[in-house]
């Protein structure tokens, strides 16, 4: 997608994948998705050495309702544009997100990262890298049209709020990153809609412009959010209402407020010789573990993603499940586990596109023709032939449904087979099934993982999941949940659902009785290890194998020329895993939480242990402050350095700038200094960096930090 709808992209490479000279990416553009190369026109061409990586990232799909789009955001003379085409960022589709993260892959490769202090460690490629991300929920407005002074924020008069549909579009460092559904309300619209932007560049500012749609007319500025982002402390979410302030700057008014929840992640990535400790910390006992336990000593509960990343990436994630299947797995009803915890992140990690094939096209139908099904006449009020028409429209809905999640079955990933064989073998052994004839009992294991925790979900809820864009209306929600109701039913194997509080609906029933044997036969596939089963011959375009073939080999033969710390920039395929970036984040995230974590009983080994995992994170911490001072020193000469494709080149900056882009991860370490452990001792003393006001303390016996920043400033009365 590059320019108008219409059209359709075809980005090439020029020269040869397999040369290291590569220089320019050559985007074409046709009015036919099928026309030959002569019927094309150049739209752009690019010198891919001169782009950042945080210059290609994904678009996120609510800018253009579609999926896998890639974003490429250039700066001065990386991207050359035709006569006709405005000066704006370029926005390519792909069929499919495995070809979306090969491209990403590929173009990083002969991109600049941000990488700190190559010529003052050039073994390991530099000192640091820095990676970002804000993660924003758009809760809901209010009093949205209504024009307030500062000082009227208390009292709305109920009359004065308008009803209109408004949307809010969201900006980053001044690009569109994304925008909400349209919502309709009378000054106080309901989004609960969330947003993750990762791989940012610097922070700037962050801009939320809520406008008013009218039809066949421009939408028209309500007024706007703006937050500093470089003021926001890092990893904590911060949530309240914000003012929205009126376009017109000279009268100061405020338009209604919105209200937010927003966690700024900035993380310096050191090289993974630095997290050697923590890996074999965390590779001791099942990586999995560690959830639970960071969850109980250090109420850390955002980690669990993270750690699941470091099991995928040391390919161990199946084996660490499988450990604790074999203990959580006692037929008891308390499924809210580790292991289920793990299963959800693992099953939205490896199969979303399974997801995607089982049950994306056919909840956007649903979602677009607004189909309306309501089977209990105590909410409708409509007569016993309308509702025989609602069950008939829900039987319909249930067996398209049903037939394309039975048509995808075999995009089920392996690991994921493998993983329900290993958990109905479990159940059939603990419970005998054939002896105390429980003869559903390995199936509805299976289903209670796969369907009421990853199907169902999804069906319930498509706007979290990427099938919507915003949450459906309250008729279509309701319409959902009935879908939900008969499903979770035909998982369960039971062939009664509680549609309505009076009467049990006979053609529901007929519907569960007869897709039954099919609902068995499905388990049973997904929950077979694929090695049992003969595999067919997949048939694939010999032309496209070779053009992938080709940029797989291009890619990896030019990342293993580059350094350590370049390569370790570039996500690894297929998961786009960033051990580093995990690690970091995990790091980091335990030291926020250790001043919290009472010193361990003596003759307790655990604890001991986790004393021993919390104490290394904390020396990786110090090791980054060095680092960062290191490279401090040196940016007082103003020197710092880019990479060219001659090599790197020495460039000269403004110190200042440079500095507060160093020290700016460390806003948050603003606790009581004289609490924090030895291992950050030596850094509490002496005076702070050039450009960097020293950190005020808490209280002492605060539990809760106070967001001071850099410039020293309480920003409490702003993010309250």
């Amino acid at each position: 997608m590059a320019g108008p709808s219409s059209f359709h992209s075809s980005p090439t490479m020029g020269g040869e994948l397999k040369e290291y000279e590569v220089k320019d990416l050559l985007v074409y553009v046709s009015k036919a998705a099928n026309a030959n190369r002569k019927n094309t026109i150049l739209y752009a061409s690019m010198y891919v050495h001169a782009l950042k990586h945080t210059d290609i990232r994904v678009v996120h799909r609510s800018l253009f309702e579609r999926k896998d789009c890639l974003g490429i955001y250039w700066g001065t003379g990386a991207i050359s544009m035709s006569p006709t085409t405005p000066a704006e960022p370029l926005y390519i589709q792909f069929p499919d997100t495995e070809t979306l993260n090969l491209w990403i892959v590929l173009l990083r490769s002969y991109g600049m990262p941000e990488v700190y202090g190559r010529s003052i460690n050039p073994h390991e490629g530099g000192l640091y890298r820095m990676w970002r991300q804000v993660e924003l929920t758009c809760v809901s407005g209010r009093n949205l049209g209504t024009s307030r002074s500062p000082d009227d924020l208390g009292y709305v008069d109920p009359d004065e709020t308008l009803d209109m549909d408004v949307y809010c579009d969201l900006w980053i460092n001044g690009i569109l990153c994304g925008k909400t559904a349209v919502r309709k309300g009378v000054g106080s619209p309901d989004w609960q809609e969330s947003f993750t932007f990762p791989d940012l560049p610097p922070f700037e500012t962050l801009d939320i412009q809520v406008l008013r749609e009218k039809k066949l007319l421009k939408p028209v500025l309500i007024g706007t959010v703006t937050i500093p982002l470089m003021n926001v402390r890092r990893g904590d979410l911060v949530e309240g209402c914000f003012p929205v302030m009126s376009p017109h700057h000279s009268i100061g008014l405020i338009c209604g407020e919105l209200k937010l929840k927003i966690r700024v992640v900035e993380e310096i990535i050191l090289p993974s010789s630095a997290y050697s400790t923590v890996e074999r910390a965390l590779s001791s006992k099942n990586t999995l573990e560690w959830i639970s336990e960071l969850d109980t000593k250090l109420s850390i509960k955002n980690v669990s993603s993270d750690l699941v990343a470091f099991a995928l990436a040391k390919n161990k994630i199946v084996d660490d499940i499988k450990h604790l299947a074999n203990r959580e797995v006692d037929g008891s009803e308390h499924w809210n586990t580790v292991l289920t915890k793990t299963l959800e992140i693992f099953m939205a990690t490896e199969g979303a596109a399974f997801l995607e094939a089982s049950v994306g096209r056919v909840l956007r139908r649903l979602c677009s023709d607004k189909v309306v099904i309501e089977t209990d006449p105590g909410r409708s009020g409509k007569s016993s032939k309308q509702t025989e028409k609602s069950v008939e429209l829900l039987v319909q809905c249930c067996q398209e449904l049903w037939k394309s999640i039975y048509d995808a079955r075999e995009k089920c990933p392996v690991a994921m087979r493998r993983l329900f064989c290993h958990i109905r073998t479990l159940i059939e052994t603990r419970y005998d099934v054939a002896k105390y004839r429980y003869s559903d009992l390995p199936w509805q294991g299976v289903s209670a993982f796969l369907f009421l925790r990853f199907f169902t979900p999804a069906i319930l809820r498509p706007h979290v999941y990427g099938f919507w864009l915003g949450m459906c209306e309250e008729p279509v929600q309701r319409s959902l949940t009935l879908i939900a109701k008969v499903m979770s039913s035909l998982a369960n194997l039971n062939t009664t659902t509680n549609l309505s509080t009076r009467e049990e609906f006979p053609r529901v029933k007929d519907f569960l009785t007869e897709t039954l044997p099919m609902m068995v036969n499905y388990l049973s596939f997904v929950s077979t290890d694929p090695s049992e089963i003969p595999q067919s011959p997949q048939t694939t375009s010999a032309a496209g194998g070779r053009s992938r073939l080709r940029v797989h080999h291009g890619f990896y033969s030019k990342k293993a020329s580059l350094p350590l710390l370049y390569r370790e920039s570039i996500p690894e395929l297929p998961q786009m895993l960033d051990l580093g970036r995990h690690l970091a984040i995990l790091t980091s995230v335990v030291v926020r939480h250790t001043r919290l974590h009472l010193p361990a009983r003596i003759g307790a080994p655990s604890e001991h242990e986790f004393d021993a995992f919390c104490q290394t994170c904390l020396q990786v911490e110090e090791m980054a402050l060095m680092r960062v001072s290191k490279m401090a020193g040196r940016s007082r000469a103003g020197e710092q350095y880019t990479h060219t494709p001659q090599g790197f080149k020495r460039i000269v900056r403004e110190p200042e700038a440079f500095r507060k882009l160093v020290y700016r991860p460390f806003t948050w370490y603003c606790g009581d200094w004289g609490n924090l452990p030895q291992a950050l001792a030596p850094f509490a003393a002496p005076s702070p960096p050039l450009g960097v006001d020293r950190l005020r303390p808490l209280a002492e016996g605060s539990r809760s930090r106070a967001p001071f920043t850099n410039s020293g400033r309480d920003l409490s009365p702003i993010l309250a």
